[in-house]
């Protein structure tokens, strides 16, 4: 640490050495072009050449940081000062978070699983745990029947339900319907855990909402399972040994459906360290986010969740800084147990939770493995309610919890958490970076002091260095640009919610995110009228700009900067445009994408038809047949597969439609699923073979694509993503106006008199 900050002070001279303005132009050139040649070469050379990249970028940045602190910021007047120094703010803080960006990503450790001891005695028993709310109840029903079907002991297994929509308080509510709900609920989630032979758990009262329901189960006895008295009222049950006892947990959300080899992957390491508190698995997930869905980028670039599980958690994990993500994940119960379970402080209680250990001296391992599949929230007003749900907890642990101020950690990991908290607070840079065109073109106020020459000499090198740097960072898992999409479609929500919590830090309170919801139509979200209005605003700034080049000639350097700027703005207003545009889905259970060998024929057949897997979901597969296709819609078939680990099914289709695609054919199925044994086989084959999810996983990993493509990709989905925006409002007004017309028709038909009704 001592030579890093050597070098970091070496390296504030030299930024900082006296050289005319055409001298540093042609340096801040010279060291991008550099920049970007080193970036053509093999990413993967070693830490050293990893380093020197880096801190080359890095250098480069500085040279703007100093240029911007010392020759930029100075008092004009009040107002300009006021918002000059916020714009400064906004860019020091994106400066801060680039370069902990590149102190976190600076090494990747990728950890293959954990072996075993071939003595199966000596393996550890475990605990699941699926914590449950409001969810519908097939959506629990399928991850429950996968954790029944996991390869491990079963007798150092156990499966719990932990449900928090049907506890005492909830069944004892005043309100007779929701009273009636909660134990109608209750009674069909037990019945489920009878019928796969699993736990059930409940607890009194609805205490820290998901951290109160974890800890119930890990220290909680059994009188907190909720029983019925013969007026069916409930009341606590008899007071009892612990509910759970497994040496591991392992916690699932209730829509995250586990392969069957999670377990044998993760528990190696708790034997290999008796130090690891936990093991994390990346979330992947089934459906696209709405961003993806309704710009209709899926099948072109990474999800938003990859950068995230794809690279930063394989950083943190390089500084032994991983945490917790709330599932996927499996925890050791004794340091559990001695820290008083989960934290429940704040609304992330699963980043709390591993801060505390962390700062405790136990460890962590991040497994990139892919052996969840989940559900990202199907609207965008719920993909908003998750995302601010973050915000506001990660902010939270910033201000209650601050990483730099905990005692225990290592400076590494201060560095890493804190770059983990104060990301959370980009929603209020980008609103800054929006409104600061418009306050100079439209406002007249000068918030940015600098020459044409100057920018050329230090922000346009500074600019094309970040995106070097990230887009050789991320690119494999975030493309160009696209951070500056999620970001600015969130900022909008997220700036509220970031000063509710620095308002009152204890006030936010845990909002579990619906899943599974079914869309019928396409529809406007009723969250679009702030991107409405920011339009608004850079369409007149346009307008003042045309003026103010015109009326201040002098001014035209800083006409052109914050119209290029503008400009850059409204691409991002038309792709928010796109994303607020809502498209329907209909499927209850959502068909990805698949590969394999499918045998098509009939039980005493003795010819075997090789066919194609395309597509799978929890109701039929999709397979590619050679043209004319043999099957027709209604036909009964019989396919025979096989997984990854040599598991053999046998399945009855229905086949409900066929059509040509490409030079082949098309033949969408139905499983037919007669008993509980078939509905086993199909969730076990669809969602049980972690080597499917990783296959696909990995695949979107080799897209990485230039600067300019991913520049010249949004401006396309932008476009696109307006244009469908104003057709879908046209067919809404046009849908009303039919709508009103035939009302009005309706009420100036003269009523006929009683006697010819």
């Amino acid at each position: 640490m001592t030579a890093l900050a050597l070098a970091g002070g070496l390296a504030v001279v030299a930024a900082g050495l006296h050289l005319t303005l055409e001298h540093q132009k042609g340096l801040g050139w010279l060291l991008t072009v550099l920049l970007y040649g080193l970036s053509l070469m093999e990413p993967r050379r070693g830490i050293v050449f990893r380093v020197f990249f880096m801190a080359l970028g890095a250098f480069i940045s500085l040279r703007y940081v100093i240029f911007r602190t010392t020759e930029t910021v100075f008092f004009t007047g009040p107002v300009d000062f006021i918002f000059m120094m916020l714009l400064y703010l906004s860019e020091m803080y994106g400066v801060t978070i680039h370069f902990l960006g590149m102190f976190v990503n600076v090494w990747r450790i990728k950890r293959d699983p954990a072996p075993l001891p071939k003595d199966s005695s000596l393996w550890p028993t475990v605990d699941i745990f699926i914590p449950t709310y409001n969810e519908p109840d097939d959506v629990v029903f399928l991850t429950a029947s996968a954790c029944a079907l996991l390869d491990y002991p079963k007798e150092k297994l156990r499966v719990y339900i932990l449900d928090d929509g049907g506890t005492l308080a909830k069944q004892n509510n005043p309100d007779p319907e929701k009273a009636w709900e909660a134990r109608d609920r209750s009674l069909r989630i037990k019945q489920m855990c009878q019928d796969l032979g699993i736990g059930y758990l409940t607890r009194n009262y609805n205490q820290k909402a998901k951290a109160g329901n974890i800890n119930s189960a890990i220290m909680g006895r059994s009188f907190d399972q909720v029983e019925t008295d013969e007026d069916g009222h409930a009341r606590p049950g008899r007071d009892g040994a612990l509910a759970t006892t497994g040496e591991l947990i392992l916690i699932l959300d209730c829509d995250h459906v586990p392969t069957r080899d999670i377990l044998k992957n993760t528990v190696g390491f708790f034997i290999k360290d008796p130090k690891l508190f936990l093991v994390q698995t990346p979330h992947y997930f089934l459906n696209p986010t709405p961003i993806e869905k309704n710009l209709q980028t899926t099948q072109d670039s990474p999800g938003e969740n990859e950068m995230f599980y794809g690279a930063v958690q394989l950083g943190l994990d390089f500084w032994n800084s991983s945490f917790f993500c709330g599932s996927a994940a499996v925890l050791r119960r004794e340091i559990l147990e001695a820290q008083g379970g989960i934290e429940g402080e704040t609304i992330t209680e699963d980043a709390e939770t591993a801060l505390g250990l962390h700062a405790k001296g136990y460890n962590s391992v991040y497994l990139n493995k892919p052996m969840i599949s989940g559900l990202s929230p199907e609207t965008f007003a719920d993909f908003i309610l998750q995302r601010s749900r973050w915000a506001q907890g990660m902010t939270q642990i910033f201000l209650l919890k601050n990483p730099l101020l905990q005692k225990g950690l290592a400076l590494k990991q201060k560095l890493c958490y804190f770059n983990s908290c104060f990301f959370w607070f980009f929603g209020i840079a980008r609103f800054f970076f929006f409104i600061s065109p418009f306050l100079y073109l439209c406002m007249g106020i000068r918030l940015y002091n600098a020459s044409w020459s100057q920018i050329l000499a230090y922000a346009m090198p500074h600019l094309l260095a970040s995106y070097i740097i990230s887009n050789n960072l991320f690119g494999q898992v975030r493309h160009p640009f696209f951070s500056e999409l999620f970001e600015t479609i969130q900022s909008f929500y997220l700036l509220p919610a970031i000063f509710a919590v620095v308002a009152n830090p204890r006030k936010p309170s845990f909002k579990v995110t619906p899943k599974g919801v079914a869309l019928e139509r396409d529809f406007l979200s009723h969250l679009s009228a702030p991107f409405y209005f920011m339009l608004l605003i850079c369409l007149f700034s346009f307008f003042f700009g045309v003026y103010r080049w015109t009326a201040y000639p002098m001014e035209r350097d800083a006409i052109i900067v914050t119209g290029t700027w503008n400009t850059f703005n409204l691409m991002m207003l038309m792709l928010c445009l796109g994303v607020v545009w809502e498209k329907r889905q209909i499927r209850r259970f959502h068909r990805f994408k698949a590969k394999g060998l499918i045998m098509l024929g009939e039980p005493d057949s003795a010819e075997w038809q090789p066919t194609a897997l395309f597509d799978l979901s929890l109701l039929g597969m999709g397979m590619l047949v050679p043209s004319p296709a043999p099957y027709k819609p209604g036909e009964k078939i019989t396919a025979r597969a096989t997984d990854s680990y040599g598991n053999a099914y046998t399945f009855r289709l229905r086949v409900e439609r066929v059509f040509p695609h490409g030079n082949m054919h098309y033949i969408g199925t139905q499983f037919i699923i007669p008993d509980d044994k078939a509905m086993a086989d199909v969730v076990g084959f669809v969602h049980g073979d972690s080597a499917r999810f990783e296959h696909f996983a990995r695949s979107i990993y080799n897209k990485r694509i230039g600067l300019l493509t991913g520049f010249y990709y949004l401006i396309s989905k932008s476009l696109s993503g307006t244009v469908q925006n104003v057709q879908g409002i046209w067919s809404v007004m046009k849908r009303m106006a039919v709508d009103l017309a035939v009302r009005l028709f309706r009420a100036s038909r003269p009523v006929p008199s009683r006697r010819f009704r």
